[in-house]
């Protein structure tokens, strides 16, 4: 009584076989969904979240950004790191404060001198409190903004499309992909809240993983012997360039190093 059963099973594990789909796991819930609504719902779930950490690598052109930060509504705190320099960025509410190893002070155009040199070494253990006027604030304060990174980074440009599963930090996430990944892939949470858990914005354009959603961490103003005072670098100029607006991997004529204050090319 069995037979007609057993012959059934066989012929539907044959064309599960033959149409390389993956039968012995039926999808269902997050993963049934459509590929856009999946990624709707991520997008979502990260505007929506109190907190996270940002880590990995955001490569523009030629020039490369190793990034580890911890980020929620009223500040964030980590570093950047380039080929030229280590930037430690502060935010609490609308105070930023930056520091840098010696480097970030050098002169732009490389030749420097006794004066730059001193005062590098000077500034490389001090934190520097970047007023919202400068025009390098905006800038630099992007960073430490949770929805600037987590909601404008995020983009997935082209047709999407579901492209398996990967395991990220030992969570089961749905990969998304955008023009076969030319446009960017997302990794989405399959249990759970759908947060982004990981996003390659292009095959060339690294990728930075996010977790520890809703995780408070503390906020700690800095000593105020720890703190230099911005305008006596400046001396009423803007030491920042205009930052990329391309997204990771893209091509673009703008600087990237000009994201931090002495960056070069």
């Amino acid at each position: 009584m069995r037979l007609p059963q057993t012959k059934t099973t066989i012929a539907l594990l044959a064309g599960c076989v033959l149409a390389g789909t993956a039968c012995s796991k039926a999808e269902g819930g997050l993963g049934a969904e459509p590929a856009d609504a999946i990624t709707g719902k991520a997008k979502a779930a990260a505007a929506g979240a109190t907190a996270v950490h940002v880590q990995g690598v955001w490569k523009i052109e030629n020039r490369q950004f190793r990034i580890d930060l911890r980020l929620k509504r009223d500040g964030g705190v980590g570093t950047v790191v380039t080929s030229d320099s280590t930037v430690e960025l502060l935010r609490i509410g609308q105070d930023l404060f930056v520091r840098g190893d010696a480097r970030l002070y050098q002169g732009r155009d490389g030749r420097g001198g006794a004066d730059v040199e001193q005062s590098a070494q000077a500034l490389r253990d001090k934190f520097v409190k970047v007023p919202p006027s400068d025009p390098s604030y905006a800038r630099l304060s992007g960073f430490t903004r949770m929805q600037d990174m987590i909601t404008d980074l995020i983009r997935l440009n082209g047709k999407l499309k579901k492209n398996g599963r990967e395991k990220v930090r030992g969570a089961e996430t749905l990969k998304v992909a955008a023009d076969r990944g030319r446009g960017g892939e997302l990794r989405v949470a399959l249990s759970g809240t759908p947060f982004p858990l990981k996003y390659i914005p292009s095959p060339s354009g690294g990728s930075l993983e996010l977790f520890e959603y809703n995780q408070d961490f503390p906020l700690v103003l800095p000593k105020a012997e720890e703190v230099v005072d911005y305008g006596t670098l400046t001396d009423g100029k803007d030491p920042a360039g205009k930052p990329p607006t391309g997204k990771p991997g893209d091509k673009t004529t703008e600087k990237p190093g000009d994201l931090i204050p002495g960056g070069t090319d």
